[in-house]
């Protein structure tokens, strides 16, 4: 059973106070930012890490530059992910209210 599982069950047949819950979701939105982070870090060092044979300076600029980009959006995923800030659901109207 996954932990999302886990915690969904816990809520729903009342096992799991609701902060537990909480702080196991915030915990796996972090460790799930910090893989994806690793993973573009390491897709960026494959695509741009080292430089080609024969390659201009102007092509190694446009690798640097694009393997930087790379590194600000993983460092960008995992302060996010971490904080919370993507991953927030907006407040659910009462569909029957008439206000």
């Amino acid at each position: 059973m996954s932990a999302y599982s886990r915690a969904y069950r816990g809520l729903v047949k009342g096992g799991m106070p609701a902060t537990e819950a909480a702080n196991l979701l915030a915990q796996l939105r972090a460790e799930t930012g910090a893989e994806l982070s690793a993973a573009l870090l390491a897709h960026a060092t494959e695509l741009y890490g080292k430089p080609q044979p024969g390659e201009s300076r102007a092509l190694g600029r446009t690798r640097t530059r694009r393997f930087g980009a790379m590194h600000e959006a993983a460092k960008w995923l995992i302060a996010d992910t971490a904080t919370g800030r993507l991953t927030t659901t907006p407040q659910q109207r009462d569909p029957r209210s008439t206000t």
